[in-house]
């Protein structure tokens, strides 16, 4: 069940920060929302792993507050479940005294960090902070890159082909032999590439064959 909670004091932040809560103990999600409102920020509660599963928007930056242990569905399996999800999220775990083990596991598997219960409320901030600091940078490279997808899937077959010719710093003269060498029945001029060349520069708004170079990389 969620238990949405939204903060009445953004102007504490100029950036509030969206925080999910997912502990099976009342007392806890309570607790843990209202210190984040009071912070500024905006505190969104479930009592279980589905609950939030469900309910979460895990395309859009943000903390995620996990309970290690939970009735059902635990916390690692949640955070497993979020991973293969490709969330932009980023976890901080909550554990129980005698946990340091499954804790340690969790920040291994790429969360932010841990924190034992209870635990010091600056502390808590701070690890929220970071974790959404992260999630942030994570959700804007995904955002570029699904921005030069767009752009590269502009471009032509013949120019993607010539693009990851000319990516390598060759000369257009160069590119039309080696395009030549792999088809001799689809020669083309030196001229020709030219003219792909200032097409593939306006498309992907670059100015030199580095920034191509560099372009192809960030897609893979």
């Amino acid at each position: 069940m969620t238990e949405p909670h939204t903060s009445l004091t953004d102007a504490a932040h100029t950036v509030p920060l969206h925080v999910y809560i997912v502990d099976d103990d009342e007392g806890v999600r309570h607790s843990l929302a209202t210190l984040l409102l009071a912070g500024g920020h905006v505190a969104q509660t479930f009592a279980s792993g589905p609950d939030f599963l469900a309910g979460a928007n895990l395309a859009h930056p943000g903390c995620v507050l996990l309970d290690l242990r939970m009735d059902g569905m635990s916390g690692l399996q949640v955070f497993e479940a979020m991973r293969e999800r490709g969330t932009v999220l980023k976890t901080v775990f909550l554990s129980a005294h005698g946990e340091l083990a499954s804790a340690v596991a969790a920040v291994k598997q790429g969360a932010v960090d841990w924190l034992e219960k209870p635990c010091d409320e600056a502390t808590l901030l701070a690890a929220v902070q970071r974790a959404a600091t992260l999630s942030q940078e994570v959700a804007t490279r995904a955002l570029q890159r699904t921005q030069l997808l767009e752009r590269w899937n502009a471009l032509s077959p013949r120019q993607q082909e010539v693009a990851r010719l000319l990516a390598t710093g060759i000369s257009s003269k160069e590119a039309a032999r080696a395009m030549a060498q792999r088809d001799p029945e689809r020669p083309i001029d030196p001229r020709t590439v030219d003219t792909h060349r200032s097409a593939i520069f306006l498309k992907l708004d670059i100015r030199s064959s580095h920034e191509l170079g560099m372009l192809i990389q960030q897609m893979g």
